[in-house]
């Protein structure tokens, strides 16, 4: 059974989508995706996800002779994000949809008609199968639109005192990403935080050379174009933005703890990543630097593709 929305939603267009289970990841997750569509002036679709796992094998209990119960369950659980989200935005912007499948496989199909797709990073019990937590990283690498994975104790968001941390390489993901982060810095008045990862590794585990430059040197040079890269892109954002607030950082490390350390030193609102860089983010959407800084970072983490 497939994602079945309001018959009186005649939008095209699902707007931002958040998975929402009634656990506290889920909570900070719709108050996060509440705040983004009030502030963007888009509808909102609330998406409740019964896991397979809850539906039992025998013949008597097949889900189409179940599909009321389900239905009632996921009403429950709707009406109460409703209600959140309903006090804030006009019912007309908010639109219920519920299912019964593998919740990465609902999210995903849903997001090819989304704006923005928002998990938690923690779900609970059956009723979602991990909808919000282990899924939160396959609706990440799979999604059809930029996908928000909202971290840390209570809700953050971009703004004067939240800088936006977009990770750049100088692959084509990585400059989709700054563009996309660039335009969530000036909607939300915050700095824009252009932040590389010097990815030279460790001396010692060089290969010995007899060049005439010496590994340090090599070192060296390799950081100053990583610098440079940044500090060409960050000129040109500040001449298509004049005024935002860009900055640059090298950080060196292991690429998802260094990007996610950065976040949580200058009290960021929002990272933002490519769905595949090269470098340092080598397969950082499938690997485990991505992994790294959704489990890491301090604040809300957006993969856009």
């Amino acid at each position: 059974m497939g994602a079945e929305a309001d018959p009186t939603n005649t939008t095209t267009s699902q707007g931002i989508v958040v998975g929402y289970d009634g656990s506290p990841g889920a909570r900070l997750a719709l108050d996060w995706a509440i705040e983004t569509a009030k502030r963007d002036e888009r509808p909102l679709t609330l998406l409740h996800c019964v896991g397979l796992t809850m539906t039992p094998t025998f013949r008597a209990y097949d889900p189409n002779v179940q599909a009321h119960t389900y239905d009632e369950l996921s009403r429950g659980v709707l009406a109460e994000a409703i209600e959140i989200a309903s006090n804030q935005l006009g019912r007309n912007d908010i639109h219920p949809l519920s299912a019964v499948g593998n919740a990465s496989a609902e999210l995903v199909g849903v997001s090819s008609q989304a704006d923005l797709l928002v998990t938690g990073s923690r779900g609970h019990g059956t009723i979602s199968s991990g909808l919000l937590g282990s899924t939160s990283y396959a609706v990440t690498a799979h999604a059809h639109c930029p996908a928000v994975v909202v971290r840390g104790p209570s809700v953050v968001h971009a703004g004067p005192n939240h800088p936006v941390v977009v990770a750049f390489d100088d692959s084509k993901p990585a400059q989709t990403a700054l563009r996309t982060a660039t335009q969530v810095a000036a909607a939300a008045e915050a700095a824009l935080h252009i932040v590389s990862v010097d990815n030279v590794g460790g001396l010692e585990a060089w290969p010995e050379t007899d060049t005439m430059l010496g590994r340090e040197e090599v070192a060296e040079s390799l950081h100053r174009q990583v610098e440079k890269t940044a500090r060409d892109v960050a000129d040109e954002t500040r001449r298509a933005h004049p005024g935002l607030d860009v900055r640059t950082n090298v950080v060196g490390g292991a690429a998802g703890r260094a990007i996610a350390g950065y976040a949580t030193d200058v009290a960021a609102g929002l990272i933002v990543m490519g769905s595949r860089g090269h470098g340092g983010f080598t397969g950082m959407l499938l690997g485990s630097v991505s992994h790294r800084v959704i489990h890491d970072a301090p604040c809300p983490v957006m993969v856009v593709r």
